[in-house]
């Protein structure tokens, strides 16, 4: 496994996960496992969180300190977010905080998630530009699609106001039998099937049915 931090920030932050996923898996807090290591709480923290770098001899010693094999740790990084989610249900939260295991640890992509996802899409605009005109933070809708921050209804009634929607149509995505993101995939699935006339066609089709 190769770590490289100043380009490719989705393996290091894969990586960064599975180390978490780890800690929670040997039931160790923070505090304990940076003892283990000689380290202090604080870095060991900024490590968990991201916000530092770090070679592959200070990753083998983590790996090594928790009592881990390569190929074991290479398991929990082909999906360190399962390895969290089952450790959770478990009931061995996260020990360094003594409290409920926190909503990002699981990701909750609810169908009220998906429902204001595709009204965003029908929008036709940006995460970013979502963000701005709820006035939130500009990384904060990418958040909220990731199901990281817990939907209120009254966040949720900001969130169509800004967007140009009504309850109403949230509530007909939401309990659609079929939610629509999953009629779009399997329409794409099916677009990259045809060849480039029947493409062609398909395209006219969806363009007449847009306008």
């Amino acid at each position: 496994m190769q770590l490289n931090t100043r380009y490719d920030y989705s393996d290091f932050n894969r990586t960064v996960r599975a180390l978490k996923a780890a800690r929670l898996q040997k039931g160790l807090s923070r505090k304990q496992a940076a003892e283990l290591l000689g380290w202090t709480p604080r870095s060991f923290e900024q490590i968990e969180n991201g916000r530092c770098n770090f070679s592959k001899n200070r990753l083998q010693k983590i790996i090594k300190a928790y009592g881990l094999s390569a190929q074991q740790f290479e398991r929990i990084l082909k999906d360190p977010k399962l390895v969290i989610a089952n450790v959770c249900k478990e009931g061995d939260a996260d020990r360094s905080v003594d409290r409920k295991p926190r909503r990002n640890h699981l990701k909750i992509i609810t169908r009220d998630v998906r429902a204001l996802r595709t009204l965003r899409k029908r929008k036709g605009i940006s995460q970013y530009a979502a963000s701005q005109l709820c006035g939130y933070a500009p990384s904060a809708f990418g958040h909220i699609e990731e199901g990281r921050i817990e939907l209120r209804k009254d966040r949720i009634e900001h969130i169509l106001k800004c967007l140009g929607f009504k309850w109403n149509d949230f509530e007909a995505l939401v309990n659609a039998p079929v939610l629509r993101d999953e009629i779009i995939e399997d329409a794409i699935k099916n677009i990259h099937r045809l060849d480039d006339q029947a493409l062609t066609s398909a395209v006219n089709v969806i363009k007449a049915l847009v306008k």
